[in-house]
């Protein structure tokens, strides 16, 4: 249940915090191709924990991701249990 929570909320966040022009159709996939896909988590940076996704399989997905990523660092939002402020980034191809 809680995975599909997960992927319910980010497919609104797509649908109402990108510029994704097919969210409405797509942004189910597109959540769900952001949760399978690979990244590193970098903790080198005092306070942050880092999420870099690697890029998707299209520049316009992964434009998308990008505004979901910006979007969800400006929420502040702290690692359960620490101080860390979550931050996400596509990493540069």
């Amino acid at each position: 249940m809680a995975a599909f929570n997960t992927a319910t909320t980010l497919a609104r966040e797509i649908l109402t915090n990108t510029g994704y022009a097919r969210a409405a159709e797509e942004a189910h996939t597109l959540a769900r191709q952001a949760l399978t896909g690979s990244g590193d988590i970098d903790t080198t940076t005092p306070g942050y924990l880092t999420i870099r996704l690697d890029p998707l399989t299209t520049p316009r997905a992964t434009a998308a991701i990008s505004d979901l990523c910006q979007h969800l660092t400006t929420t502040q939002t702290r690692y359960p249990g620490t101080g860390l402020i979550l931050r996400y980034e596509i990493k540069n191809p």
